[in-house]
């Protein structure tokens, strides 16, 4: 996908520019026709001078005219060559930056893919480690998507999906990472939030998706439910993988605890949603 937009991009570069065509359009091609059209018009008027008129002191006058006009132009060319060369370094600074955020986008839901996704949770793990700040991480599996996909097509299971994100979106803070993981899978990086900030955010999204419509046509209205994981470091786990191991673990538990009990092989850690609940039951 990126080479195909590279190519394009440089393809459309190489098409001539209707402003640069008119010097008008363009100030730095206007400054230099100025110049060379005052060149012109100098040197024709000092050589009449020098052909008519003549004389030691007159043509000294003239090539001393004509000397500094030669270093003015020169040094007005240069710093337009200058700006230009600025211009051009921004404008593939900006190109570069829009073909990165390209690249790193979902193509559907728009938010962040999962290459953005882990490389930003390794930078988020490292500043959390160097600076002891805690950091979370919330999977959120939409359950029954195949079955969305199945009743009503892949287009309408495409736009819940995408209204997903954009509820999703709306309710994560500005300086959390939204992204879409996977088919149905979304995940939320919350930077500075320890187990009981990443509580908040839960009860925060299970209290506003009930009665939001996903998609509506007047016709048909789709809600959806969702399973919800989490762990963070420091305070469930100390790796990128071993988070996202754990926060899968607790997606599946979340999963299965709807429709039946959840088992844990011996040995296995329980997931760090659970742990609240779990010792609650066991103080009560």
């Amino acid at each position: 996908m990126t080479l195909a937009i590279q190519t394009r991009d440089l393809q459309t570069e190489t098409q001539p520019r209707p402003q640069a065509a008119d010097a008008g359009g363009d100030p730095a091609a206007g400054q230099r026709w100025v110049l060379r059209a005052a060149g012109g018009v100098l040197l024709i008027t000092g050589w009449a001078i020098i052909s008519f008129v003549g004389g030691p002191v007159v043509s000294a006058v003239v090539f001393a005219a004509l000397a500094t006009y030669a270093y003015l132009a020169a040094a007005t060319s240069r710093r337009t060559s200058v700006d230009d060369e600025k211009r051009l370094r921004m404008e593939l600074l900006v190109h570069n930056m829009e073909l990165e955020k390209l690249a790193s986008k979902d193509d559907l839901t728009q938010l962040y893919n999962r290459r953005y996704f882990t490389e930003r949770l390794e930078r988020e793990l490292k500043t959390a480690e160097g600076f002891g700040r805690p950091v979370s991480v919330l999977l959120i599996d939409i359950d029954d998507m195949k079955e969305i996909n199945a009743k009503h097509g892949q287009r309408i299971g495409d736009k819940v999906l995408t209204e997903f994100g954009r509820f999703l979106l709306s309710q994560t803070r500005a300086s959390d990472l939204p992204a879409r993981i996977d088919g149905d899978c979304f995940a939320v990086i919350l930077p500075d939030t320890a187990d009981d900030g990443a509580d908040i955010m839960i009860e925060r999204l299970t209290a506003a998706l009930p009665g939001k419509a996903m998609y509506d046509d007047g016709t048909m209205t789709i809600e959806v439910s969702v399973s919800l994981g989490v762990a963070g470091y420091p305070w469930s786990s100390q790796t990128l993988d071993e988070i996202l191991r754990e926060a899968e673990l607790a997606t599946d538990a979340n999963r299965a605890g709807k429709g039946a009990s959840v088992r844990l092989d011996e040995g296995q850690a329980v997931p760090a949603i659970f742990r609240k609940a779990i010792d609650g039951e066991v103080s009560e």
